[in-house]
């Protein structure tokens, strides 16, 4: 029986217990997902079913982009990256919160950090590193999509508004500032509009997850649909 055959006689369960590799080499896998969706729970445990896949946090690629442009004069510097997903609105027009500046600043934000991804993929390859997996709020999907091609998958992870102020409360406890930073209201208002991106994201290659469900239920889901959109196989 071949490892694909094996792979159908797998429970949903069982799934997140099998070993995988990578079918063909250079595969990128994106994770991305407003704050305390649950994405950087679930990245790195389907990282790790996968043979030599490397999980890169796409906040430290936003740490480098901090670096680049303290370099600069001030006057020329962008400052959308030494802000955040939820409060870079403050660098649109007045810096006043409406829904339309908090889906700008967002927008302004990903595409400052992920301008890093342009020299950062070249040389990942050219030095042998394969096969990554990158995850972070800043990999919108219009973003990625300029990277995508066979080997490109992309991993939305979506939670309702009752998840994302529990998860607020247990990372945060009652530190109000943060809770405010970080409201269900303006991730919602994220997550909506990276959704309407991903109406024009390839549909074989992007798995949209409601994570609502058990940390397990969510990873089987992710590695099912690697390995069923071709980009991994059992070992």
């Amino acid at each position: 029986m071949s490892g694909m055959d094996r792979l159908k006689t797998y429970t949903e369960e069982d799934l997140i217990n099998v070993e995988f590799k990578f079918s063909r080499p250079n595969s990128r896998i994106f994770f991305t997902g407003v704050a305390l969706s649950g994405k950087s729970t679930i990245s790195p445990k389907v990282a790790a079913r996968i043979d030599g896949c490397t999980l890169q946090n796409m906040d430290i690629l936003r740490l480098t982009a901090q670096i680049v442009e303290s370099q600069k004069p001030e006057g020329s510097r962008n400052p959308f990256v030494f802000l955040g997903s939820c409060d870079a609105y403050t660098a649109v027009g007045n810096g006043t919160f409406t829904p339309e500046s908090l889906v700008s600043g967002f927008n302004n934000y990903a595409e400052a950090v992920s301008s890093q991804l342009e020299w950062i993929l070249p040389s990942l390859e050219a030095q042998g590193a394969r096969d990554v997996a990158f995850e972070g709020v800043q990999l919108t999907p219009n973003i990625v999509k300029r990277h995508q091609n066979d080997t490109t998958r992309l991993i939305i992870v979506t939670s309702t508004e009752q998840q994302l102020r529990e998860n607020a409360v247990k990372m945060f406890g009652d530190e109000t500032d943060l809770l405010e930073r970080y409201s269900a209201e303006k991730l919602l208002l994220l997550q909506n509009e990276i959704l309407k991106q991903a109406d024009q994201f390839p549909k074989d290659k992007l798995l949209i997850i409601d994570n609502t469900d058990t940390v397990s239920k969510a990873v089987s889901s992710a590695t099912g649909f690697l390995f069923e959109s071709g980009l991994i196989e059992p070992r």
